[in-house]
């Protein structure tokens, strides 16, 4: 009876950390680009020298930097519904290949 209600608690724990790292991975990093953004629509304001020129190309980059920032944002903000929407990624060991594992098993016997 314990073991349903200790595998809820880890699946809790687990949805718990990817949240928090989905949050702190794209919301950080999308302020971030929506400021660099901001700050190439103004540099191109400040120029004044005409639309087809440095000017438009700096706000043209600006206000794409800007929707990739809001589009990251968003994605942080999504959470996963329920435990089971997170797999759990298994470690593999590094000097295992898993071609060379399959060769050197023994054969099953008949």
């Amino acid at each position: 009876m314990a073991e349903p209600h200790e595998k809820l608690v880890d699946e809790t724990e687990i949805l718990d950390r990817a949240v928090s790292l989905k949050w702190n991975k794209f919301t950080w990093s999308g302020l971030l680009i929506i400021g660099i953004g901001c700050l190439l629509i103004v540099i191109g304001l400040l120029l004044n020298t005409g639309a087809y020129s440095a000017e438009g190309l700096l706000l043209g980059f600006g206000a794409i930097a800007v929707l990739i920032g809001i589009i990251r944002i968003f994605i942080g903000l999504i959470n996963p519904l329920a435990p089971g929407d997170v797999q759990r990624r298994r470690r593999r060991k590094r000097n295992e290949d898993p071609i060379l594992a399959t060769v050197t098993e023994d054969p099953p016997e008949r």
